[in-house]
């Protein structure tokens, strides 16, 4: 057991009317448990208790045993001269102020199935942690969680339109063309893609948008993948040449060319294909900002990212070395993640930054359009009872999985919480 469980139980009044007798068998009413201060000094501030007939307000401290009261040096700390409340898992010392005033202190007491959950919930090998009992919490009240946090993972995500937003100099363009870049390919290559688009001069290249080749070499050599490519190959001459000169004009530095996976990824995927793909994507740059804005649906946001390759890759790879014929053109899976992680935030932060709420309307209910996604932690969350429904919802369980169940967050989730109170 640990220190922040029991001051968990205090926060949430999850604890025993009996244990409101102090040590020295005197009755203490609580009437207020007080305000949990993450910072230095007692652990919770403007509490109010009521003793013999009389209010008390002033601050609690919270331990596991009260001679962690002396351990922490309390008794020579003026900041804890206001405790009014000791709160303890084992009373084994008396709690005195560096005046020399004995502190009252209770012994915690609650249900012990409190302690065996969030012991199980910490050890438990599977996600999510709370896996046992969460078929018991109501579907009205599993909706309005999965929203918050559906809310909360946006929001994490505009934090990135900003910091593009301001490295572009208020260019919206720029920036919607930064977000789709970072997210150009899911979670494969997802870091290169991510350095790709960081320092990348995007407005300078939206103005090539009328020269294909012209994009396709920046991006390839930008990227490093043209170093490495077959020999006599004239187009990929032609696009070593060609990038040479715009690297030098726009001082463009290369990207080491071990920052990309082909290990293990399917040749369709590759990530030359995936960024002469996302070269001809930035030639329609001039009209995806506003017809990002006119996209009714998800459906249409989406169609505004279904491009093909050029030619040259239709019968390649990798550059330099031929392969059978195959039309390279983005995924209508890739294009629903694109919808989700770059375009919904940006219109999200545009919406707000222009005072224009049909914007973050749309935003938002461009996720309850789109189908829920599918991966290994949606199927171990349909296993325990919750099917999301759209994508809306699956943004929900992903942002509970990564901030909450891999960190071990259980007494600060919301579905954590609320288990916890339907079992006190």
């Amino acid at each position: 057991m640990n220190e922040e469980f029991l001051q968990y139980i205090w926060a949430n009044s999850l604890f025993r009317d009996a244990s409101c007798v102090t040590t020295g068998g005197e009755r203490v009413r609580v009437l207020r448990v007080g305000d949990l201060n993450r910072d230095a000094g007692p652990d919770f501030s403007n509490a109010r208790i009521e003793k013999d007939g009389v209010i008390l307000v002033g601050t609690v401290e919270v331990h596991l045993a009260g001679s962690d009261w002396f351990r922490h040096g309390h008794h020579e700390d003026a900041a804890y001269d206001n405790v009014i409340l000791s709160v303890v898992g084992k009373a084994d010392a008396e709690a005195y102020t560096s005046r020399g005033r004995r502190v009252d202190t209770i012994v915690l007491c609650y249900d012990e199935r409190l302690r065996d959950e969030y012991l199980y919930m910490q050890g438990a090998p599977l996600t999510p942690r709370c896996h046992r009992r969460l078929r018991e919490i109501d579907e009205g009240k599993l909706e309005l969680l999965l929203a918050g946090y559906a809310v909360e993972r946006l929001e994490r995500k505009c934090d990135d339109v900003y910091r593009l937003l301001e490295s572009t100099r208020n260019d919206w363009e720029a920036t919607l063309l930064g977000m789709i870049t970072r997210y150009w390919s899911g979670n494969v290559n997802a870091e290169a893609f991510s350095l790709l688009a960081r320092d990348l001069p995007l407005a300078k290249i939206a103005r090539l948008g009328d020269s294909p080749f012209r994009v396709e070499a920046l991006l390839l050599g930008r990227a490093g993948l043209l170093k490495e490519a077959g020999e006599g190959d004239e187009y990929v001459v032609a696009l070593q040449e060609e990038y040479a000169y715009l690297a030098s004009k726009l001082n463009l530095q290369e990207m080491p060319a071990s920052c990309w996976r082909f290990m293990r990824v399917r040749p369709v995927a590759f990530p030359t294909v995936r960024v002469a793909l996302l070269a001809a994507l930035f030639c329609r740059s001039s009209f995806l900002f506003s017809s990002l804005l006119e996209a009714s649906t998800a459906g249409e946001a989406a169609r505004l990212l279904d491009v093909s390759a050029s030619p040259y890759w239709d019968t390649h790879y990798r550059p330099g070395y031929p392969a059978g014929r195959q039309v390279k053109r983005v995924g209508e899976m890739i294009r629903q993640v694109l919808v989700v992680n770059a375009l919904v935030p940006f219109l999200f932060v545009y919406g707000k930054e222009r005072g224009e709420e049909r914007y973050r309307d749309k935003a938002l209910r461009w996720l309850e359009e789109l189908p829920p996604e599918s991966n290994r932690i949606m199927k171990d969350w349909k296993q325990h009872g919750i099917t999301p429904r759209s994508a809306f919802q699956t943004q929900a369980i992903l942002q509970v999985h990564g901030e909450y169940c891999l960190a071990r967050r259980c007494l600060h989730c919301k579905f954590g919480h609320e288990i916890f109170k339907i079992m006190g």
